[in-house]
């Protein structure tokens, strides 16, 4: 709770022990439990001091860098030594001393993690280590593991996450071969899955720990940029040789619907969109899906892209996991809501791809029909979302669903055969529609009230 809002607390609960609303019991323990999270700052002081450090942390790599050729041997390695040194002593004493400043212990982390990697780049450039890009980047990761647990820095661990990506992304055998790269590291596979394991540990002890903490949430960010990537880079790899893209949107669609479902069931840190990574990606995720293809050129373009129409994608086991963890968490979702959610269209997505697929692998192919269902299935899901919104008086969900309307029909305008001026008229009438009817539903909701 903000320090604002436990002052106005404070004053406001003796009124309501007088009006009889709650008693000194229940009083003192309103106070007690805010109490504990008064001095957690604000996000915006927490991305504040994460960005103040990573802009130092930068400008000190570029002021040796512009340096760099007047520096000689000696130099470079007390630069090298001391930039460690310092950034560590620094850590260590917000640690002992400000380890109630939350921001500052963040970006004490992330200044050490920063420097760590300048500090290395230095050595190896000065004694010509040799070695590839990949392995500076596995030398980095593994020195720097530590710093999450010592500290401990959620922002320090974000970085290390995405660090960890980047690594196990370049170290995939069959990716590499795919993309024609032979860059390889020394860190093994088992090695990078330990690190990722205990990155897990943390990030569920920190959930358990501080769930509404504004480093959980930091970590939550880290986590599903992280996943997404892996997911993707494994999709493109199981389904490089089949070259079949129709049946790749299902599998996004069901990750994507899988990550919407896991952000409303666990994942989320408070009722903003930035503070639900996993929903947010979810959601943006589909919808894309769904504006690719909604146009009737949408079956042609991915003809053009060259991708075999008589492909089939064999259910690996990575694909029955998903399917099989995806199922759970519906069943976890419906027990929990017990009523038709105002996104569904985003829960439902990976069975409007399974049906539009299946009417475009017929050797008859239903092109046509399928992309009519999809429009369909789209029109009907955004006026739920509108529906819902009005009856629940969400201006957010009620422009939400205005707004996928409004994009459907621009997209299939775009394809008809009309100039630009009727176009930019077009879009000029429907952009007035659209805001009337936002100040008619406004003044229906207040009419409510």
């Amino acid at each position: 709770m903000r320090k604002e809002n436990y002052s106005w607390l404070q004053k406001e609960l003796p009124l309501w022990l007088k009006e009889g609303l709650v008693t000194e019991g229940n009083a003192a323990l309103l106070l007690k439990r805010y109490a504990e999270k008064k001095g957690e700052g604000h996000a915006s002081s927490m991305a504040l001091s994460l960005v103040g450090f990573v802009l130092v942390g930068l400008g000190i790599i570029s002021i040796l860098a512009y340096n760099w050729a007047e520096l000689g041997h000696l130099a470079r390695t007390l630069l090298a030594i001391g930039i460690l040194v310092s950034s560590q002593a620094f850590a260590f004493w917000v640690k002992r001393y400000k380890a109630h400043n939350k921001p500052l212990l963040e970006g004490s982390g992330v200044l050490w993690f920063l420097m760590m990697g300048a500090s290395l780049a230095i050595i190896g450039q000065t004694y010509h280590l040799g070695g590839t890009l990949s392995d500076f980047l596995c030398g980095w990761l593994f020195l720097s593991f530590l710093i999450v647990w010592v500290l401990p820095s959620s922002g320090a661990s974000f970085l290390q996450i995405i660090l960890w990506t980047v690594v196990w992304v370049s170290n995939h055998e069959k990716f590499g071969v795919m993309i024609d790269s032979t860059m390889k590291a020394f860190m093994a596979p088992w090695v990078l899955l330990m690190m990722a394991s205990l990155y897990v540990a943390y990030y569920v002890w920190q959930l358990k720990k501080a769930h509404d903490n504004n480093g959980t949430l930091l970590l939550s960010w880290a986590m599903a940029i992280s996943l997404m990537s892996i997911f993707i880079i494994e999709l493109a790899v199981e389904t490089y040789e089949l070259r079949r893209l129709e049946n790749i949107t299902t599998f996004l669609a069901l990750f994507f619907a899988l990550y919407y479902i896991a952000g409303n069931l666990f994942l989320s840190h408070g009722e903003k969109m930035w503070q639900r990574p996993f929903v947010l990606i979810g959601k943006m995720g589909v919808l894309i899906l769904l504006l690719l293809h909604l146009s009737f050129r949408s079956w042609r373009w991915m003809n053009y892209m060259g991708y075999d129409p008589e492909g089939v994608i064999s259910m690996s086991n990575f694909m029955i996991s998903l399917v099989a963890l995806f199922v759970l968490f519906l069943v976890l979702f419906i027990r929990k809501h017990k009523s038709v959610p105002a996104e569904v269209l985003i829960i439902l997505s990976p069975f409007v791809f399974f049906v539009y697929n299946a009417l475009t692998q017929r050797e008859d192919a239903y092109i046509y029909e399928a992309v009519i269902f999809i429009n369909i299935s789209f029109l009907l899901g955004a006026s739920v979302m509108i529906l819902r919104g009005a009856k629940e008086s969400s201006m957010g969900m009620i422009n939400q669903g205005m707004l996928l309307i409004v994009i459907g029909i621009w997209i299939h305008f775009m394809d008809a055969d009309f100039s630009l001026v009727a176009k930019g008229v077009a879009f000029i009438a429907t952009g007035i529609f659209f805001l009337a009817m936002n100040a008619l539903v406004r003044h229906k909701l207040k009419a409510h009230l």
